[in-house]
């Protein structure tokens, strides 16, 4: 079982697209695939249709209610199952930071291939437990300065979870790509300034993603043959090899 955690401290760079394409994307493969949602907001719950305030959640299982075996529901694809998040979840008091990782590894390494964790862009205890729990950590950057500065931030607070974490590692996923002379010049400051590890897939900026979103359906499931899903079918390949 691997466990992927989609995060970046900057909002608008493609977490939950990312998150719940990559999930489906595992899962049509064949792998048993578990998608967590770790953002109050809900979104990647609200994707899936399993959005209810009523159920049961993250934020339960945080709160010591029940487990996160008992939280998990199936979604309407086979080999997905999704545990939602609710609104209520940062204000979850956490005593433990490995609290997330720990209900993971109870579910048995049999029962699931990949988990996969979709957070909000920040920092609170809520975050930092997703980040703990993963093996490998995805960073969707847009190549806007801001992003790229962003980044030396998320680095600076990835080395207090390697303390707690010292296998994890993260990687930067490039999406929201345009060919243009400045994304040209961010991408080669990442690569050569910087040098954070980067996924070699890039994930073309187009509308089909908000039409995805909009239907609340996969790319696969809805706009198979347009530049973005061609993109996450090679990222989800390239993930595969890179946690394998």
């Amino acid at each position: 079982m691997k466990v992927i955690t989609i995060m970046n401290y900057k909002g608008g760079v493609g977490k939950t697209a990312t998150a719940v394409n990559l999930s489906y994307n595992l899962s049509e493969r064949g792998y048993k695939t578990l998608l967590i949602d770790c953002d109050p907001q809900g979104n990647a719950s609200y994707f899936y249709n399993k959005y209810d305030e009523k159920k049961k959640s993250l934020t339960g299982v945080l709160q010591g209610k029940y487990t996160l075996a008992a939280a998990i529901r199936r979604t309407k694809f086979k080999n997905l199952d999704i545990v939602q998040a609710d609104r209520n979840l940062e204000f979850v008091k956490i005593y433990s930071p490995i609290e997330l990782k720990d209900q993971i590894h109870q579910l048995g390494e049999d029962r699931y291939d990949y988990v996969i964790l979709d957070c909000h862009p920040t920092f609170e205890l809520y975050t930092k437990i997703a980040l703990v729990a993963a093996d490998l950590c995805v960073v969707p950057v847009k190549l806007d300065q801001n992003s790229i500065n962003g980044l030396a931030f998320f680095d600076e607070h990835f080395q207090d979870i390697l303390d707690l974490a010292p296998n994890c590692e993260y990687k930067v996923l490039i999406t929201l790509w345009k060919p243009t002379k400045a994304n040209k010049i961010g991408l080669i400051d990442l690569v050569n300034r910087h040098q954070y590890p980067i996924f070699k897939s890039l994930i073309r900026d187009c509308a089909s993603v908000n039409y995805s979103t909009y239907r609340r359906m996969p790319l696969r499931k809805c706009r198979s043959t347009k530049n973005a899903c061609l993109d996450y079918n090679d990222f989800t390949d390239e993930l595969i090899q890179e946690v394998q």
